[in-house]
Formats: C-alpha cells, structure tokens, sequence
C-alpha cells in the first residue's frame, strides 16, 4: 500500500512482472488436459438425436433482482481492472505535437520501442495512467461464460484447444468481429444517436480477401451502416492518406456522423500458430498478413531502410520495410515474433489513420474503432477482432474513450473459479450482444419466467447450423419448409423463419394462422417432391405469441399503433370463443376453416388454461402441441434416402427494439 501510494508507476512495473512470472509459471498446466465445463451440444461427434443441441446443460435459473444490463444504459462494467478498458487508447505517450482538439493529428512515426512486444505493452503505451495492466494475464487458462458461448455458437474456438490458448495468451479480449460489432452499434445508437442514415462508414484493413468475409467485422459493419469508404491498402494502412479522407468526409450528411474503423490483420492456425491461415482451397498454410510478415522478414535479411529500385510500383510495401526496420531486431527476440509484429503493424496503422483523420466535416461525431483484426480457422470459426480503441470526438469537444463497453466482468470471469457465471451464462452472455433484454426488464422475468430456455432467433439459427453441417446439410443439398402464423410480426428481420430462408434459400411455406400446417399431406408431399436427389428437408413450426414491454404474455404494441393488440390473434380469439360457450356447427355459413379447427382443438384444454397461472403462457404451450400434432401426422421420410430435419418451438415476439426469440421444443432428425 505505501509503495503503490508513494510510487505508483514503479508499483505498476511491479504487478506487471509478477504477473508475467505468474504466466510463465502456469504455460505448462495449459498443456494438460482441462475439465472439460461444455454445453451439453459441445460433443464433436454426430448424434443421432439431437434435441439437446439447442440447450445448456447449465440450469437456467432466475436471478429476477440482477441488473446486468441495460438497453437503455448500455456501459455494464466498470472500467478500473479490465485489462481491455485499459486497453482503450486514450493518447499515445509517444513524441507527438499535438493541434487543437477535433483537428488532424500530427504525430512522429513509430517511436523504436524495444517493449512495444505484446498486448500489455501496447496497452500500457495507449492506456490511462493507473490502470492495472497485467490484468488478463494467464486469460489462456480461463473459460468464461463469453468463451463457453461463442465456442457453443461455432463463432468461438474450444476453450482449452491450441488455437484458443494462442488467441487469448498473445491477443487477450479479442471478440468474434460481429460481437465487436453489436456491441458498438448499441452503443452509439443508445447513447449518440447514430443511425444508418446519419452516418458514414469507413475501414481501413489489408485488402486480402480473408478480411471480406461474412465472417469479419468490415463486412458485418457494412451490411449494417450502408455503403463503405475503404481507405486500407496492404498492412491496413490508409494509403488514401489525408485527400482521401477529405473527399471521403465531405460526403457525410448534414450533421451527421463518420465511423472509421481500422487495424492489421494476422491469421491464427488450427494448431495455434500465428501468422499463418489455411486459405480456402489450398492444402498448406500461408502467411497472414503477408505483407507484415514479408516485410519483417526482408528487415532480419537486411534490409536497411532505403527505397527499393521499384519504389514507384511498390510504395506501400516500401513504407511497411522503413516501418519495420527498428523494429526487427527486439521482434526477433520476443515470445511470438509473428505476435509481437502484429501488435507493431498496429501502432503504424493507428499513428497514420490519427494523422489523416479530423473533425472539421461539420457538426457530427468522428468514432474511431481500432484493433487487430484475427483471421481464425475458416469455416470453423468466425474472425475475432482485438479493440484496442474506441472514441468520439467531435469538433471543440473533449475525445470520450468508450472502450468500457467491450467489458463485462459477470460474463468474463474464470468458470472454474466462478461457477456461479454459468447458472445463466447464455441470457448474460445474449444481453450483452443486445440480442436479448436486459435483466432488470419485465419482458426478461416474463420471457424467461414462463418459456425458460428460449434463445434469439439467431442464436437457435447458428446453433442449429453447426449441427445440420454434421449430418451433410447446406444449402445446395437442403430445401426448406416452415408452418408459422403468417402474421407479419413474425416475417421481421431477426425472426428465426426469415433468417433461416435467409441461410438455406426458398422456403414452402405450410402454416396459416396459428401456425397450424394448413397444407396438410398434400402440401408436404407436394414440397418434398422438391427436394434435391438425396437431398435434406428442413421443417420449423410453431405458434407465436407476444410479450408486453410491461411483461404482459400475448400483447403486442405494433409499429405505428398506439394500443396493443393480440398475438396470437388467432389463437386468444379461439380461446376466448370458447369461454364465451363456442359449439361446433354444421350450420354456419362462414368461410373461416381455419379458424373453426383452432377452437375445436383448444375447446378441450380451456378450463385447464384458465386455472393456470399466466392463462396466455399456458395457452401459448397448449397451442404449440396443437401444432406439433397436426404438423407429425403430415411429415413423412418417403421424399428419398436424406434426412428430415424437424425443428418445433414457440415463437416469441418481443417489444420493439429487442430481437424476437424462440423456444425449441423439438430438434430431430429422422
């Protein structure tokens, strides 16, 4: 206490040490065996029944007073002891000179700092002062809640595996590119108002075809914000230097607002080794970024600085070889050479882009995202990328770092350790994606209250994907049926129907309203007659039901309308028909089929539903077997020698500006 009070840097050197020593003296437990602490769907091997796919074997346990987090308040942690929020790079301590605040930044290449190794290095140069540095040393051994997630998504790589150890040991942080994205999307919506209307995406990463995957944060960002200004040349660099960043900033809207995002890219193999990346179609490893790589090579085989002959026709990777020269040498001499040089490769890509950028395009915000892009094993992982800055600054404003909101302690804490963080690893983990709401919300007690187990549509969606992909299904082989309520609430973006016709192609729709597979055997023998020679068939069914921003089951506040209504209509119509003394007549002239079948299946169950304790709950679950019925007396494997996938849940449409989610109640493959 008296030395961290009366010295506190040199006390900081201090903890950095010991927690290096620690490291080193924990390497060799990461290369014994773990306990194993997966979801109940991580088995590598094919199973025949794969209805647990879907499910955590951690209990899913209420924590009803918990505040984890917030829509509404999306910062979650605290940013003191984080080793990512010091991360957050506020001002570099190198030599700069420095203009008035919101103008381009003038600032001295790459100082030559022999230190200037590692992810701590690089935070302590860029971080706050006081912050505790070594903070994610040995992350390599841990398994959190956000790895056992990711990992069970197929966005992650198995806590425990080579590939893992590397990532977390030399790039402590990094997120899949998407989370990355979610997470600063919510963020400058929630708390600055940016919208895709208002605002003007750039990037700045080597253009190798690896960093323009659906995987990668580039491209997840620009499906999202709209159209994008690439300013990255080999390295990431943006060679479009400080004209193309003034003919680029000139095109925002009035009072609108510029995202750039930038960094270096370094690939991670299967066995763990970086710098290297089995390309798609090839048989060996190639080096990633080969420019990086190439350039640090030619400096150890002395290369001294000077222009090459063809300097004119290799200018880019001229500037990278200058770059590394002082760098070489102590490169060499470091852990993980091919580590240490992406992390220097980063230093050169911020120092240009924080040269070239300024705030003078009007009155909106400059948002600054950097970090190292990490290429993982394709296609059974998504990229990651490591944010190592987050800023907004505005003209004559003070710059905000909002590296926080990359932090969450509750979801980022050692399991074994900390096995309370798996009770509801996955709804912590989904909240802070913004995919789910947050836990002090009524529509979280009530969602999982009453339909314990439901998921984002995306999350069943990308679950269900890595399991088909076992069993031979994609999308060229595959045809996709679907038997839900046509109301248009459940044809929305995020809706598990709509992503997964987005995934697998054209879908035969079955279902009218309740859900009910109103096509019957005819339609199913007609769709399957579809299907490819010793294709697959896919079917999702279920009913639909809403929940209130108030928690209510089965009100819905529909965009543009100022009273909530029902959902299901069709299905609470019927059930109140039938307290209201509805009798099956032969003698009603309406056309209404559908809606005749619906009452005389619920007219059964309605006493039972209304002594239940959420009536609209009940009735939501009596419907789905209602559906899975009807749905199991229409399917059939005569279509050929593939499989039939039958994936059957309730669909929950939730509040605006929280996703829809799905209760699986029934994953088979037959």
């Amino acid at each position: 206490l008296f030395v961290r009070s009366r010295c506190p840097r040199f006390f900081q050197s201090i903890l950095r040490m010991a927690g290096e020593i620690g490291r080193m003296a924990f390497v060799s437990a990461a290369q014994t065996p773990r306990r194993q602490m997966a979801l109940q769907a991580g088995h590598s091997a094919p199973v025949r029944h794969p209805a647990a796919a879907l499910a955590s074997s951690a209990p899913q346990s209420e924590r009803l007073g918990e505040a984890k987090s917030s829509i509404s308040n999306i910062a979650m942690a605290s940013a003191l002891g984080a080793g990512a929020a010091a991360a957050g790079v506020r001002r570099s301590r190198a030599k700069r000179s420095k203009k008035s605040r919101g103008s381009s930044v003038s600032m001295a290449a790459v100082d030559t700092l022999e230190t200037l190794l590692t992810f701590y290095d690089v935070a302590a140069r860029n971080g706050s002062e006081g912050a505790t540095q070594p903070s994610l040393a040995g992350r390599e051994l841990e398994e959190t809640a956000q790895d056992r997630v990711f990992n069970w998504l197929g966005r992650g790589p198995a806590p425990g595996s080579e590939c893992f150890q590397v990532m977390q040991k030399y790039f402590p942080g990094a997120l899949p590119g998407a989370a990355v994205h979610f997470r600063s999307k919510a963020v400058l919506e929630e708390e600055f108002g940016f919208t895709p209307d208002n605002t003007l995406l750039g990037t700045s990463f080597c253009p190798d075809e690896i960093n323009n995957q659906e995987r990668d944060i580039g491209t997840k960002m620009r499906r999202y914000w709209g159209k994008v200004f690439p300013m990255g040349g080999i390295s990431g660099t943006p060679y479009v230097g400080e004209t193309g960043f003034v003919a680029f900033s000139s095109h925002v809207p009035k009072d609108g607002n510029i995202i750039v995002v930038f960094g270096p890219h370094v690939g991670i193999s299967e066995e763990g080794e970086v710098g290297q990346y089995l390309r798609e179609g090839q048989t060996g490893n190639s080096t990633a970024c080969g420019a990086v790589i190439g350039a640090y090579n030619a400096c150890l085989s002395g290369f001294d600085g000077a222009p090459s002959e063809d300097g004119e026709y290799d200018m880019q990777m001229d500037e990278i070889k200058q770059e590394f020269v002082p760098h070489a040498e102590a490169i060499s001499k470091s852990e993980n050479p091919m580590a240490a040089a992406a992390y220097v490769a980063y230093e050169m890509v911020k120092d240009r882009t924080l040269k070239i950028v300024n705030t003078k395009f009007g009155s909106g915000k400059l948002v600054l995202i950097g970090g190292i892009q990490l290429n993982m094993p394709f296609p059974d992982y998504a990229d990651h990328f490591l944010p190592l800055m987050f800023e907004v600054r505005q003209e004559g404003q003070p710059t905000q770092d909002l590296m926080k909101h990359f932090v969450n302690p509750s979801i980022q804490q050692d399991l074994m350790r900390a096995p309370w963080a798996a009770v509801t690893a996955q709804r912590e983990v989904f909240a802070w994606l913004t995919w789910s709401p947050p836990a002090i919300s009524p529509v979280y007690r009530t969602l999982h209250q009453y339909f314990p187990g439901a998921l984002p549509g995306r999350a069943v969606h990308e679950r269900l994907v890595k399991v088909l992909e076992r069993y031979g299904f994609d999308g060229d082989n595959t045809i996709m049926g679907t038997s839900v309520c046509p109301d248009e609430i459940n044809n929305e973006a995020d809706d598990l129907p709509v992503i997964m016709q987005d995934y697998w192609g054209e879908v035969f729709p079955m279902g009218g309203i309740s859900g009910a597979p109103f096509t019957g055997k005819t339609g199913f023998k007609a769709f399957s007659s579809h299907v490819a020679d010793e294709g697959h068939i896919i079917v999702m069914f279920g009913p639909h039901v809403a929940i209130s921003e108030s928690g209510e089951v089965g009100n819905c506040l529909r965009a543009g309308q100022s009273a909530a209504s029902t959902a299901c209509g069709a299905v609470i119509g019927a059930y109140k028909a039938c307290q209201a003394g509805w009798e099956p007549s032969a003698d009603s002239t309406a056309y209404d089929m559908q809606m005749d079948w619906i009452k005389a299946q619920i007219a059964p169950h309605v006493n039972g539903i209304a002594r239940s304790e959420n009536p609209m709950a009940s009735l939501s679950h009596q419907s789905y077997h209602m559906v899975k019925d009807k749905i199991m007396q229409c399917v059939n494997n005569d279509f050929g020698s593939g499989y039939l996938c039958l994936i059957g849940g309730i669909q929950i449409n939730l509040p605006l500006g929280l996703e829809d989610h799905f209760l699986p109640c029934t994953f088979e493959i037959r």
